[in-house]
């Protein structure tokens, strides 16, 4: 199965389930992160979302460093640019990537009070050619 196909059933997952996160957070949510990809064993902790963009929020069971190389591999197979990289002396990595200039910011954090990674995705929800 390709990474599209997958990322697709992804966003299906989410849109269609019930949890938080009202239904236009999940559509903005599935608009302003079309064509990114969730790391796999991921499970979806929030979303939300204003009127220019979206946050998914995610857990994992896999160290950030794990995650980390993970995302700069996956974006960057997929016509992302690596724009920057920054980690901190807490364990955190921030990844900013572009592609055809969409911004995507990704966050990762070690968890509080055991192992695993929670990450941060944010996107720009792209705003419709024709208004209605």
């Amino acid at each position: 199965m390709t990474r599209a196909v997958l990322l697709s059933l992804a966003c299906a997952a989410l849109i269609a389930c019930d949890r938080p996160g009202g239904e236009q957070d999940r559509i903005n949510v599935g608009k302003a992160l079309q064509g990114t990809l969730a790391y796999p064993r991921s499970t979806m902790v929030s979303m939300s979302s204003g009127e220019e963009a979206a946050q998914l929020v995610m857990t994992s069971p896999d160290s950030v460093s794990v995650v980390a190389r993970w995302f700069a591999r996956a974006l960057t197979a997929n016509n992302w640019e690596l724009k920057r990289t920054i980690s901190d002396r807490n364990g955190t990595v921030t990844i900013y990537a572009e592609k055809d200039t969409r911004p995507l910011w990704l966050t990762l954090r070690p968890n509080s009070g055991g192992p695993g990674t929670t990450y941060t995705m944010i996107g720009v929800i792209p705003k419709d050619s024709v208004k209605t």
